[in-house]
């Protein structure tokens, strides 16, 4: 770390603090509350009275009444970005960050891989906020849909490519890292984005720049193809599918010792090397540990009463987007049909890590980058649902562009 305030754990709280008083000034965080999540409000209430109830019931209680202040802090950052993404200007401004966010670590990881030799894996990336390969695919996966449906839906030639190339490099990036269910969430969520947009022809666009980039990387990377057609074929034989298969036999064991309300929140990294060791890594006791797989984590740590609220809130956001898709014009569907995609990277990736999980490596930050796009998905969902009786889909898509809004 060249720049050693950089690794201050305070940091990002500390700018994350800073631009709420900016924003309070600017007055684009409105004191009234906001409208774009409201039907989010009675799911997540019932998720924070079932997360209440584990904690209660938990088997280490100061790990527990830790996690929950931090998911109400995480609570908090939802429904305040929610206040945030209904002014215009942020709208305009914000496909811009996400796009330069995207582009900037993609090319970051790119360089460096290239630097380092494609002949092998490696998990960590040196002086990276994210560290680790696997909280990058999270993050490229997670934004990707955007950077896609923005390039589709973009009128100007100069700006659907911008986007078009993010999204691309992205992919690359994903690849290079031998993320082998980063690579597969990236193709599945593009192929569901062109199956939902299937009525318009750009659409083969994205099936184009797919099938260049995958013969583009496997001829720069052969060793990359191979080690995952190898894991698929043999996963016997795969070293990181084997552990993850040893630790899902130990979680489902957690949930038959305490099925109704779990271990106790925010407890997996201490309760599954104290009581049903031995330890796969010392390192992670209270550090992180997880139960590679989300739905079994939620399940472990809160019981069947906190996974089933976790489920509802999904599908009262699948749902919802669903009905935007349907009902919507072609720019509302593309836009529904991005947040939808969203949803779908998470649910894949959760199915063999737990990036969201109490002490996980960055795992707020991977809180609160789920949270706006979660809730950015939304408003860009509604926001085009509302004005299709009025608006042409390129008055829309003006209407979000910062050039209009300068004007």
């Amino acid at each position: 770390m060249p720049l050693h305030f950089l690794a201050w754990p305070w940091l990002y709280p500390t700018m994350l603090a800073a631009s709420f008083v900016l924003l309070v000034s600017s007055r684009a965080l409105r004191p009234e509350r906001s409208t774009t999540a409201d039907f989010l409000h009675p799911p997540l209430a019932l998720l924070a009275a079932t997360f209440l109830l584990s904690v209660a019931c938990s088997q280490v209680p100061s790990l527990s009444e830790w996690a929950f202040g931090c998911f109400l802090a995480v609570l908090g950052f939802t429904l305040a970005v929610a206040g945030v993404v209904e002014d215009e200007t942020c709208m305009a401004w914000l496909p811009l960050v996400l796009a330069a966010a995207a582009l900037f670590l993609a090319v970051r990881v790119i360089l460096w891989r290239y630097d380092e030799g494609l002949a092998f894996s490696h998990s960590h990336i040196r002086n990276n906020a994210w560290l680790g390969k696997i909280q990058i695919t999270w993050v490229l996966n997670l934004i990707a849909p955007f950077l896609l449906a923005r390039a589709l839906g973009e009128k100007t030639r100069v700006a659907a490519l911008s986007y078009g190339a993010a999204w691309l490099l992205s992919g690359a990036a994903i690849y290079l890292l031998f993320a082998k269910t980063g690579s597969l969430t990236f193709a599945l969520t593009t192929l569901s984005l062109c199956v939902l947009n299937a009525r318009s022809w750009r659409w083969l666009l994205p099936f184009v720049g797919v099938i260049g980039l995958v013969v583009t990387v496997i001829v720069v990377s052969p060793t990359a193809s191979t080690s995952l057609v190898t894991s698929l074929l043999h996963p016997e034989g795969d070293r990181g599918i084997v552990l993850r298969q040893n630790v899902w036999r130990q979680t489902v064991q957690m949930i038959v010792d305490h099925p109704v309300v779990g271990i106790g929140l925010g407890t997996y990294d201490d309760v599954a090397h104290t009581r049903y060791g031995p330890p796969a890594n010392p390192h992670f006791f209270r550090n992180g540990w997880h139960a590679h797989n989300m739905f079994l984590h939620v399940f472990a740590e809160t019981g069947l009463v906190g996974f089933g609220a976790w489920c509802l809130l999904g599908l009262v956001l699948v749902r919802f987007l669903l009905r935007q898709w349907r009902d919507g014009e072609a720019l509302g569907r593309l836009n529904s049909a991005a947040g939808l995609c969203v949803l779908v990277a998470f649910a894949l990736q959760s199915m063999t890590e737990a990036m969201i999980a109490a002490r996980v490596h960055a795992s707020l930050r991977m809180n609160l980058t789920l949270a706006l796009l979660v809730v950015y998905g939304i408003r860009l969902a509604s926001g085009t649902h509302a004005s299709r009786d009025t608006d042409t889909p390129a008055e829309i898509s003006a209407s979000y562009s910062p050039r209009s809004n300068a004007r």
